[in-house]
């Protein structure tokens, strides 16, 4: 009878805390999983001709960057190619990558420059941002 009342007062106890854990947890699984699916689309998109990638991964996060109440996602990707950096801008003005609630995703591209300043290195960084509304994702607030 006893360990029978201890379980019911557990119980009682713990699925409060677990409950309150759910609502702010499935959240931020939900805007894990668009960021992962952004980071596929980034990466599933093929590189422009004579380039390909330094590393086979795309680097994401997700957070709050600047005011308001919003959660901003970035996925990146490295790239190295033997293209001038005008060719590799006119390939991704035209790219059309869907964003986490977007039809297109705007595209960030940043060159390596060499380190004497002589002009770009080949490397260069794709990045997409996108940004939704935050729901109860404690990132984002």
């Amino acid at each position: 009878m006893r360990s029978g009342c201890l379980i019911a007062v557990a119980c009682a106890v713990l699925v409060p805390f677990a409950g309150l854990y759910l609502l702010f947890a499935v959240p931020s699984w939900a805007n894990d999983r668009k960021l992962a699916d952004l980071e596929d689309r980034l990466l599933s998109y093929p590189p422009p001709p004579e380039t390909s990638h330094t590393d086979y991964g795309a680097e994401g996060s997700i957070s709050l960057l600047g005011n308001g109440n919003h959660c901003d996602y970035r996925a990146r990707i490295s790239l190295y190619t033997s293209l001038s950096e005008d060719a590799v801008l006119r390939y991704y003005a035209a790219a059309r990558i869907p964003g986490v609630e977007a039809e297109r995703v705007p595209l960030r591209i940043y060159f390596e420059r060499h380190q004497g300043g002589d002009g770009f290195s080949g490397s260069f960084i794709v990045e997409a941002f996108d940004s939704t509304d935050p729901g109860l994702d404690l990132r984002c607030h």
